[in-house]
């Protein structure tokens, strides 16, 4: 059975996820979705996640998946609290 890891990049996933816990930008994002009480709260974190995907991959594209794990993370959390009696 192949596990999470198995083919990953892990010197490169470590230096991601370091620029990520390292930007405050990143940081903010991430409470933002975190701390939503709402659906409406991750989508309006998420607007902001957009311009700063597009930043990332402009400025460091090898680590930019990070911002789109980030992404994926919202995806998950408004359809988490729209089924815990959000909108």
């Amino acid at each position: 059975m192949k596990g999470v890891w198995d083919g990953l990049d892990k010197e490169r996933v470590s230096h991601a996820v370091l620029t990520a816990f390292g930007s405050d930008e990143y940081l903010e994002l991430l409470a933002a979705i975190n701390n939503a009480d709402t659906p409406e709260e991750v989508r309006q974190a998420r607007a902001g996640l957009k311009e700063v995907m597009a930043l990332w991959r402009q400025e460091c594209p090898e680590y930019a998946f990070m911002v789109d794990c980030l992404y994926l993370f919202s995806e998950k959390m408004e359809v988490y609290l729209a089924g815990e009696g959000g909108e």
